[in-house]
């Protein structure tokens, strides 16, 4: 009897996987170079996602007014992930676009922009779904700005790279 649940479980976190890599590879087919990168300002996603800020609007507004508030304030970090997640999958091209260069180095630093940003991808998407649930319920959750710094990260090495092929 325990089995069926276990089953439908583990066929539910396939689909979702399965899902999340579609997510991933699904855009990663557009020729881009960090120039072609949208924006994103990660001192205001910062802002959006800071618990501290969530905890002074929970505490000094009424509970109907934070619900409000809060749910304006996430779905503009959703709009900054989609961001994110539309750029890395511009990184994950960049990156491969060096596999073939004759410098070890060099193939070695893409393909670190490689994994990063897929892995980049995948947060994403993960975020992306933590943050419609939590919009559905504000007070039940708060974002996680973690993925500022892994953008950060990212976009570093990838900025770095036109450097290395241009020596």
């Amino acid at each position: 009897m325990a089995v069926i649940p276990i089953l439908a479980l583990s066929a539910a976190a396939m689909a979702f996987f399965l899902f999340l890599s579609y997510q991933v590879w699904r855009q990663s087919g557009h020729d881009g170079a960090v120039y072609d990168l949208a924006s994103v300002d990660l001192e205001a996603f910062r802002n959006l996602t800071d618990p501290e800020e969530v905890r002074f609007l929970r505490i000094n507004l009424s509970p109907q007014e934070f619900r409000r508030i809060q749910r304006i304030r996430l779905r503009a970090a959703a709009m900054y992930i989609s961001t994110i997640s539309k750029n890395a999958s511009l990184l994950m091209v960049i990156g491969r676009s060096v596999s073939a260069h004759s410098d070890a180095g060099i193939v070695s630093a893409g393909l670190d922009i490689t994994n990063r940003a897929v892995l980049l991808k995948l947060w994403c998407s993960l975020s992306l779904l933590k943050l419609y649930a939590t919009i559905i319920c504000p007070t039940l959750m708060s974002p996680s700005s973690r993925i500022a710094e892994r953008y950060l990260v990212v976009t570093s090495l990838t900025a770095s790279l036109p450097r290395k092929l241009a020596a």
